[in-house]
């Protein structure tokens, strides 16, 4: 816990207010001894003369106290940051003791508890006991859910949540969780636009509209990248869905927008041509793989462009986690490695001379750019 400045504050507020310790004392029914104490720190007053102090100085005891019960968006993530540098550096015990202590001072901080989960999440296989980090996932989120009533956060601890329930096998209480049916897209955001137009804000019409089209765009690409997964059985279908992404990403520059989507395209594309053993197919989505990578900027975040150019303030006001990605750079180095070397798809193409090239260079860039510092 971090000290209270009890001490410095009643000075502060005494003099603020034009008053002498006696009158202090007299107030609050002490003697002038014992306020001279609380201000060199020697003491603390009773408990039940707080309120009675704090109404006197026409504040808060926690702030009287100097306690601080929330966190800024800034300084959350700040921590989040530190604490995920130090999960590549030291062990994850060390570095968890230090997270659940944090936690403890704050555990009223809503804010706090969801990007706490998230870090978990995205570091938990470094832990030892990788089980009890995921209960402890889900325990934060489940606070974070009965009690705040922020509804955008409880929504982003549902999301923690669900993840975590697909991590441990359990698809039925996900399902429970959130729902088994798709959702209705009831386009709330074409009303908003239009009662911004109705009220000649131009600039938030723009800016709504593109916001909508910037996350719809996202979602699109995305599902579709995901339901290449499950069209592999079927080879013309998979061939006009890789034809139609590849369209798209082009047309909109999804690279410049998030280039981790542009990776996670070219992978699973080249995924569903090892399944229908079109090894050349591919190699070929593989080499687009690399190319990308070779582009990618650390740390990666998620921006507008020319044509999106109002989303920029909108992510920095309503993404907690701010336009970077909440991964550190070494983590998804190393994943992106992991994807290639330790997926058993990949296995044939072990010996290709074409992938052996691939992994090589991968893995010489990713150290050039450590070295020379050239990616932050």
């Amino acid at each position: 816990m971090r000290e209270f400045k009890f001490s410095d504050n009643v000075i502060f507020l005494r003099k603020k207010f034009g008053m002498t310790q006696g009158d202090v004392a007299a107030y609050i029914g002490v003697s002038g001894a014992a306020v001279s104490k609380w201000e060199q720190g020697l003491s603390y007053p009773d408990l039940s003369l707080l309120p009675k102090l704090a109404s006197l100085f026409h504040t808060t005891i926690d702030e009287l106290l100097g306690y601080e019960p929330q966190l800024t968006a800034h300084k959350i993530m700040e921590m989040y940051h530190n604490f995920s540098k130090r999960f590549l550096e030291e062990s994850f015990e060390t570095v968890q003791a230090d997270v659940e202590k944090m936690v403890k001072e704050y555990y009223s901080c809503f804010p706090l508890l969801v990007r706490m989960a998230q870090l978990y999440l995205n570091h938990y296989s470094y832990s030892q006991n990788s089980q009890s980090v995921l209960e402890r996932i889900v325990e934060w989120c489940g606070r974070v859910v009965e009690l705040s009533d922020d509804h955008k956060l409880i929504q982003e601890a549902q999301i923690i949540y669900g993840s975590v329930l697909l991590i441990k096998n359990n698809p039925q209480e996900l399902l429970k969780s959130v729902g088994s049916e798709v959702p209705i897209q009831l386009g709330v955001e074409k009303l908003i636009a239009e009662a911004y137009a109705m009220l000649k804000d131009y600039d938030k019409v723009k800016e709504t509209l593109q916001v909508t089209t910037f996350q719809h765009l996202f979602s699109m690409v995305l599902s579709e990248i995901e339901l290449l997964k499950y069209t592999s059985d079927s080879q013309n279908l998979f061939d006009e869905m890789v034809n139609r992404l590849e369209k798209v990403i082009d047309i909109y520059h999804i690279e410049q927008l998030n280039g981790l989507i542009k990776l996670i395209f070219f992978y699973e594309a080249s995924l569903g041509y090892m399944k229908q053993h079109r090894h050349t197919d591919a190699l070929r989505m593989l080499e687009h793989f690399y190319h990308t990578n070779k582009h990618l900027s650390f740390p990666i975040k998620i921006s507008g462009d020319n044509y999106f150019y109002t989303v920029d303030n909108w992510i920095e006001q309503n993404i907690r986690s701010g336009p970077y990605a909440p991964r550190n750079e070494q983590a998804i180095k190393d994943d992106l490695l992991n994807m290639l070397q330790k997926e058993p798809l990949f296995v044939p193409l072990h010996e290709d001379p074409k992938f052996k090239w691939i992994v090589n260079n991968l893995q010489r860039m990713f150290q050039s750019k450590r070295e020379n510092g050239s990616i932050n």
